[in-house]
């Protein structure tokens, strides 16, 4: 990987305002106005300012030609003053000073850091994944995990992948459409004509695309303490006065959830809450636990994460795919090793051999 040079943005405000053929800086006229209103002396702003006396005079000279107005003018016994458009002028240049600002430096680090990363021979990786603790935490640890010894490598996954969630539908939609490098998803065994047209049939026997089972996870419906007694399988969510969270459409989830109501014969409309929707595990487990809903779809560690109850229902097999050139990604190879150490640590999760299909 070749050196970048170190990287440095400046951000300068350079506002002119403009009247016929003369041009102000709007920057410098709310400087000299406001030294010249704090110091009410030529002399002493134009020491504030580290110019000479003629230097500054000049300046207010050209400000006022340009502008069609005296801005400064002498009073016996009080130096020199603000006019009354001056005083008007700096009210009005104050006001909007936030313009003239360079932006807060953490951001401005941040998008330093992101330039550096897409200019290096292999740049940052989008990973677009259904949400999973195991890949989260494996890019959001201190460091990453080299693949061949299982030690720290000198370089944290989050330096070298971004990560953004969506269902497991719009995750493969976004790989096969270009708009990611990497695909996490887990989905249900479907029926012949289902699969046919789904969009990880593509993704799991094109030639362009690698898939590659990397760990199994226990799915099942997360409950309140409180509901135990009313709710011990899928059938006693459509009690009434139970309450209910869902995922959201296009979720690998939603559609587990929907596979378990059809088989039970259960329709959608007679549970309450199946129209409020969350985007993450971790979301329908704060639900529940905020005493929001009694019951929702989720992972065992996400109800283990909130200490609520479990009715376990599948075990499902999640996935990691990508386009054919990144599959010897040493990154890549450094997140299958580093999802599988995370993944190793959490209830319900089944560490896979990630061989190539």
């Amino acid at each position: 990987m070749s050196k970048i040079p170190s990287l440095a943005i400046e951000f300068t405000a350079n506002a002119t305002l403009r009247i016929g053929s003369s041009e102000v800086d709007l920057v410098e006229l709310t400087r000299c106005l406001r030294t010249l209103a704090d110091t009410q002396s030529i002399t002493a702003a134009a020491n504030v300012l580290g110019v000479t006396y003629r230097t500054l005079w000049g300046r207010m000279l050209s400000f006022d030609a340009a502008l069609g107005c005296k801005l400064i003018g002498k009073a016996r016994g009080r130096g020199t003053q603000l006019t009354g458009k001056g005083r008007a002028l700096l009210a009005a240049l104050e006001r909007h000073g936030a313009l003239f600002l360079p932006p807060p430096p953490q951001p401005v680090a941040a998008l330093t850091t992101d330039l550096a990363r897409a200019l290096r021979d292999r740049p940052l990786l989008r990973l677009m994944a259904s949400h999973d603790y195991a890949i989260a935490r494996a890019i959001n640890a201190r460091r990453g995990v080299s693949p061949a010894s299982g030690q720290s490598a000198s370089v944290d996954l989050s330096e070298l992948i971004h990560l953004s969630n969506a269902g497991s539908v719009d995750c493969v939609r976004s790989l096969l459409q270009g708009d990611a490098d990497l695909a996490g998803y887990h989905h249900v065994t479907t029926t012949a004509s289902e699969r046919a047209n789904s969009p990880w049939e593509r993704v799991e026997s094109d030639s362009d695309f690698w898939s590659l089972p990397i760990m199994e996870r226990e799915q099942g419906i997360i409950v309140a303490p409180r509901a135990k007694r009313q709710i011990e399988s899928i059938a006693d969510i459509a009690r009434e006065g139970i309450r209910f969270v869902n995922r959201q459409r296009g979720s690998g989830t939603r559609i587990l959830l929907d596979a378990w109501l059809s088989d039970a014969g259960i329709s959608p409309s007679r549970i309450e809450g199946y129209d409020q929707e969350e985007f993450t595990h971790q979301a329908v487990a704060a639900t529940v636990a905020a005493g929001a809903a009694d019951a929702g779809p989720g992972l065992k560690a996400a109800a283990a994460q909130f200490n609520l109850g479990f009715i376990p229902l599948t075990t499902e097999t999640y996935r990691l795919a990508g386009a054919v050139d990144t599959r010897t990604h040493e990154t890549v190879a450094a997140l299958i090793a580093a999802t599988h150490q995370q993944a190793a640590k959490l209830p319900g999760y089944r560490v896979l051999a990630a061989a190539r299909r």
